[in-house]
């Protein structure tokens, strides 16, 4: 498994916890999981909204930096101030 996998998604639970699922979260945006990550990921997100909107938010944003910032490594305090905002603005 990947350096940045997370293990607990190997054993049989039925669901991982929510620290699990946002590093799952990111696996998966950064196109870094593997296909039994993905998997539970696709189960999860499909029965969980919280997780549904946080990965579409996320996904948006990166696509967004990216494309704007020519390829460049998307910093990190960067994505968590504009999640910030948009959560913000929801509320």
């Amino acid at each position: 498994m990947d350096s940045n996998s997370t293990d607990s998604f190997d054993k049989s639970e039925s669901q991982p916890d929510h620290n699990e699922c946002i590093k799952l979260l990111q696996l998966v945006l950064d196109d870094e999981a593997t296909a039994n990550e993905r998997n539970i990921f696709e189960k999860h997100v499909c029965n969980c909204m919280p997780y549904f909107e946080i990965y579409e938010v996320d996904k948006a944003i990166k696509t967004l930096v990216k494309k704007n910032c020519c390829g460049k490594e998307i910093p990190e305090d960067l994505t968590a101030a504009i999640k910030a905002k948009v959560f913000q603005k929801a509320d």
